[in-house]
């Protein structure tokens, strides 16, 4: 008589009962409609900050090759990616480059800080406002090639990462949000 007694005992720590015909299942988890990611719309204007987009090859280059290593780092991308370089053939003093992806980013901090990262050569990097769009944002400079001064900026957001570099005489970070800006308008 004790066995059955200590066998009850034991169920009932255990959190079974004689009469739970079946066990328990583990609820059904429904993804919420906000895993999906943003859809970003990138766009490449005519010109940017007065300058005509290029079609030349050789000035598409570096924004080409940033835009296949920006396309890695998106989860699910949405297809949008662009590259573009914008320049006066006649005086390229002052040459515009950008590149961005769309896609779902899931810690936008943390993306920025490895776009950061990933570009060695800059100095004085700094956070910089990414404009209406939003997200996080830095800017720096690299004076490698003197007398030019590339001004380096990355941003990162829920729903795209991009760099925009602008080769100048001079530190052009606040033109930063404003060419994001015509990027996502």
């Amino acid at each position: 008589m004790r066995l059955p007694l200590l066998l009850c005992g034991l169920l009932a720590l255990a959190g079974c009962s004689a009469s739970d015909p079946k066990p328990a299942t583990a609820p059904t988890v429904t993804p919420s409609p906000s895993a999906a990611p943003p859809v970003v719309r990138l766009v490449l204007p005519a010109e940017m900050n007065g300058l005509p987009r290029t079609t030349t090859a050789k000035w598409l280059k570096r924004p080409k090759s940033a835009e296949k290593f920006l396309k890695r780092h998106v989860f699910a991308p949405t297809g949008a990616s662009v590259a573009a370089a914008y320049l006066d053939p006649d005086d390229i003093s002052e040459t515009v480059e950008v590149s961005a992806a769309s896609g779902q980013v899931a810690d936008p901090a943390a993306t920025l800080r490895m776009l950061t990262a990933n570009s060695v050569t800059l100095e004085d990097v700094r956070p910089a406002a990414p404009g209406t769009p939003g997200g996080v944002g830095t800017c720096g400079l690299s004076r490698e090639q003197q007398p030019a001064v590339a001004t380096v900026c990355h941003w990162a957001e829920p729903g795209s990462v991009g760099w925009v570099t602008i080769w100048s005489l001079k530190d052009r970070r606040k033109s930063f949000a404003g060419i994001r800006a015509q990027l996502q308008p």
